[in-house]
């Protein structure tokens, strides 16, 4: 990673207006893609987004986690297996009734449920090469910024796309627990001092360091950042200052600003 430096932005990027546009498309992913969600700000619901975009364009697609998730988020998708009933048979039934299968690890008795083994991972791109398995690689505790811990994001080697997220809801806030997880792993990354406003200087550098949101990116996947919750003028002015700066950095591919709850959730790609 080069120093990203407050006056180290490059030439301008290009800016490619796609307001509107789907969530698919703005991302580049393809009908047999694997994607990898990264970050805070709205990964769950990133994740299940592409889903439903994929299955409404005739495809098909697998969601997973390799963390854990919640009762009401596995509730989002039409039909799920747990890892014990996952099977090349279940799973294809599974896909032949509803075109989007959760696959979740076994559950606690809470409804929360663990996630999904790097060894079933890799056997469910075996047994569907043409399906799109898109994955929730790590948690942040509901916060829009993060920086992960020695133990995650959990990416397996197959995934070909990794969407770094951040929501434009952390522009300003503090630098602390109840706005950023982690938040000392922030500052330690960005130098930035705990109390202090999170710019998007400090969100730059997290999302482009190698031990932020680039952390165990396989080397021939993309990187494509998702800025979520870009919902004012304010937040995409702040928006197109952090994707300036992101984008002085060869291991970004794109900076996509969206609102991913909204009907129509893709406001603008930016790239070089």
């Amino acid at each position: 990673m080069s120093e990203l430096g407050p006056d180290a932005i490059g030439p301008a990027p290009i800016w490619n207006t796609a307001c509107g546009s789907p969530l698919v498309d703005a991302l580049g992913v393809a009908g047999d893609d694997v994607v990898a969600v990264v970050g805070g700000g709205g990964k769950t619901t990133a994740m299940f987004r592409l889903a439903r975009e994929i299955v409404a364009r005739g495809g098909c697609a697998i969601t997973t986690t390799t963390t854990r998730i919640f009762a009401a988020q596995i509730a989002l998708a039409p039909a799920h297996l747990t890892a014990a009933d996952a099977t090349q048979e279940t799973v294809a039934a599974g896909l032949a009734a509803h075109r989007h299968l959760l696959v979740i690890g076994e559950t606690d008795g809470t409804g929360k449920a663990a996630g999904v083994s790097l060894d079933l991972f890799g056997r469910l791109r075996t047994w569907c090469p043409r399906v799109c398995l898109v994955n929730e690689a790590d948690g942040s505790r509901m916060r829009p910024l993060k920086a992960p811990a020695a133990h995650e994001p959990v990416i397996p080697i197959e995934t070909t796309v990794v969407v770094p997220v951040v929501g434009a809801d952390v522009f300003g806030k503090s630098l602390d627990a109840e706005h950023v997880h982690r938040a000392d792993l922030v500052s330690a990354l960005t130098g930035a001092p705990l109390g202090a406003p999170v710019t998007p200087h400090v969100v730059a550098r997290v999302l482009a360091n190698p031990l932020g949101g680039c952390k165990n990116v396989p080397a021939s996947a993309r990187v494509i950042v998702l800025i979520n919750k870009v919902e004012t003028a304010a937040d995409r002015k702040l928006a197109h200052e952090t994707a300036d700066y992101l984008l002085t950095e060869p291991t970004i591919d794109a900076v996509v600003l969206a609102a991913v709850r909204g009907e129509k959730p893709v406001i603008e790609v930016l790239r070089r």
